[in-house]
């Protein structure tokens, strides 16, 4: 009979593996996923507005130094309305009410604002980090228009020589902190 020969296998022996193929995949798959990314996604929601605000808001664009709003929104300390006219800044600030914004007392605010400076069309909302997205909408729109069709505020009318009434006070929002982390 014949006998069974045994293979003798060397488990300690080396062998090279060839990376080669792997790296390739990888340096061509690394462009293509940072080609096909999005670093920053900025979107810009266009809204139809009545022309004689359109002017008004082109109009605040060319001033040489325009009067400045801007929300600063803390989910702890509330949200405060800064005013820059001049060089001069005006503060005031609207506290958390039972551990959440106080819309009214945000948008009564913003009434006073817009009556005391008419011409303004544009508002500068700097959020938090960490507040919701859904919050920050909602201030967007306390500033955006009056909630009352009784509340107007003037606006010149170029074509027309005179003012006209519109219930628009902060149509143009503009995010002040978009490249932060």
């Amino acid at each position: 009979m014949r006998r069974i020969r045994k293979i003798k296998v060397d488990h300690n022996s080396e062998f090279e593996l060839d990376l080669a193929p792997l790296l390739a995949v990888m340096v061509k798959l690394v462009p293509v996923l940072l080609v096909s990314s999005a670093f920053v996604q900025m979107m810009v929601i266009e809204t139809e507005l009545p022309q004689v605000v359109n002017e008004a808001i082109q109009r605040q664009d060319q001033q040489q130094t325009p009067t400045n709003v801007a929300l600063e929104v803390d989910g702890k300390e509330g949200i405060r309305i800064i005013i820059t006219e001049k060089g001069q800044e005006k503060v005031e600030t609207i506290p958390m009410r039972d551990g959440a914004f106080d819309y009214p007392g945000l948008h009564q605010k913003l009434i006073a604002v817009k009556k005391a400076h008419p011409e303004v069309f544009k508002i500068e909302l700097n959020p938090d980090g960490k507040v919701p997205y859904n919050e920050i909408v909602k201030i967007m729109d306390e500033a955006r228009q009056a909630h009352d069709t009784n509340v107007k505020f003037p606006v010149f009318d170029t074509k027309q020589g005179k003012n006209v009434e519109t219930n628009y006070m902060f149509p143009e929002i503009i995010f002040a902190n978009m490249m932060e982390g």
